[in-house]
């Protein structure tokens, strides 16, 4: 029999296992995890008797002046999907996340298909981020260049965020905000810093630079792009921002993420960010 219960640290050798077979991901990658959101974070969990066989995470976060989480790492050990488990288990963590006052819950699906599976779970797809693809010599034509180019730290990118992330944008705590700096460089991306703006950059073997988050007041955005002409040689970059910014005349609003409203407030549109695409 199938029980759901809150998952703690005595769990973490079998959720380490089920992380790193679901994911394909390295102990490096469930370590930076667990180490920058074990204070915060939520821990749920299917048992089949003593085994964990299903697990997934509750990210307590911000929205307007609403308490919300954002869903992550959802995972069922192979032999056991296809069994409801994880609907069961999505279930009993959102009933939790009520009693606590949440009245949203977020999330990426890990791949397109699963928006429909979201979807037949009441979530919507109501998330939005901007997006614009850019040529080297386009970008030349925009940028700043400025002699001072200060490193943002960590505490600075989320007051950048709370004080200057207007709109329906979701409010992450420092220690996730850490973690995603983190998971940019583990997966061989890296992080770009100019005055009161920064972006999480990733390129491939083609010379394309994809940019999965881009932030900045106002007049700091396009000192941002020429440092990062200076750190990238790609030919292309792909820019992903906060329908909130205004940068590119070809920009466009895209879907990107999903919310389930869990009490009665509703909204029509919303940003998530700081993902690592």
């Amino acid at each position: 029999m199938i029980e759901y219960s809150k998952g703690s640290m005595a769990d973490l050798k079998e959720l380490k296992t089920l992380w790193i077979a679901s994911f394909n991901d390295t102990l490096k990658g469930f370590k930076t995890f667990m180490k920058n959101n074990k204070n915060k974070m939520r821990i749920y969990v299917a048992k089949d008797g003593n085994r964990t066989v299903a697990m997934l995470y509750h990210i307590p976060c911000k929205f307007l002046e609403y308490k919300a989480h954002y869903l992550y790492g959802v995972a069922t050990e192979s032999k056991y999907r296809n069994r409801g488990i994880m609907k069961n288990l999505i279930d009993f963590s959102l009933e939790d996340a009520k009693t606590l006052g949440e009245e949203f819950s977020f999330l990426y699906p890990a791949d397109d298909h699963l928006y429909g599976y979201y979807y037949s779970l009441g979530y919507e797809r109501n998330c939005f981020r901007k997006q614009a693809t850019v040529s080297r010599d386009k970008l030349m034509h925009i940028a700043e260049y400025s002699p001072f180019c200060m490193s943002l730290s960590v505490t600075g990118m989320g007051k950048l965020r709370e004080n200057y992330l207007k709109g329906n944008s979701l409010q992450f705590s420092q220690d996730y905000i850490k973690y995603s700096v983190a998971n940019v460089k583990n997966y061989g991306g890296y992080v770009i810093c100019s005055g009161d703006g920064y972006c999480f950059v990733d390129e491939d073997e083609y010379k394309k630079c994809v940019v999965s988050e881009l932030f900045a007041k106002e007049d700091d955005i396009f000192p941002l792009l020429g440092e990062m002409l200076k750190e990238s040689d790609a030919d292309t970059f792909v820019f992903n921002y906060s329908p909130t910014l205004n940068i590119f005349d070809n920009e466009e609003i895209v879907p990107d993420g999903m919310v389930k409203f869990l009490g009665n407030t509703k909204v029509n549109e919303a940003y998530i960010g700081l993902r690592n695409l």
